[in-house]
């Protein structure tokens, strides 16, 4: 299996201007309705759910590539990350009995995956191109580096909260803490 993912820290003020951002992309989230198999749309922003959430992101053009899975633990059909095609958005942030940790965030999607008898099946040239646009444009519009940190970004308002507080990163770029 090949993946691409790009790591970073953002804080909940963030949210607004990243939700617009999505939107002005024609960047949709996949919602649930229901347990059927017929109950996923697309929608756009802003996302109403928990922050832990795991939001997956699409567009229209995605949205018969995208592989619905029946759970039998849920009783209900889910969304299938690895064959479908969406970029999985984590947004990392505060846990929500302590906000002097802030977890960090990430954009993750498959470009090929196996199947059962070991075949690779890759996805095609179309969504690598969105994958790689979004994360260009969204670095551009939203993170810079810290110093000589290679392996994660930031925003600016991150920096600013760093700045404020002390906060530092841990060696695993997972969390920052004051």
């Amino acid at each position: 299996m090949n993946s691409k993912q790009l790591n970073f820290f953002i804080v909940p003020e963030d949210l607004e201007n990243i939700y617009s951002f999505f939107n002005k992309n024609n960047i949709k989230y996949i919602k649930i309705s229901g347990p059927g198999i017929n109950n996923m749309v697309l929608d756009s922003f802003p996302y109403r759910g928990k922050m832990s959430d795991k939001i997956y992101l699409s567009c229209d053009d995605f949205y018969p590539k995208i592989v619905m899975e029946y759970d039998n633990f849920k009783k209900s059909y889910i969304v299938d990350s690895y064959k479908s095609y969406l970029l999985e958005f984590n947004r990392g942030g505060f846990h929500p009995t302590d906000t002097k940790t802030l977890d960090r965030g990430r954009f993750y999607c498959t470009t090929s995956y196996f199947v059962s008898n070991g075949e690779v099946v890759k996805k095609n040239d179309d969504f690598k191109l969105w994958v790689d646009k979004i994360f260009r444009t969204f670095k551009k519009e939203f993170l810079m580096k810290l110093g000589d940190q290679r392996h994660i970004l930031f925003s600016s308002k991150t920096l600013k909260w760093m700045e404020e507080t002390g906060g530092k990163i841990d060696k695993a770029y997972l969390k920052i803490s004051i």
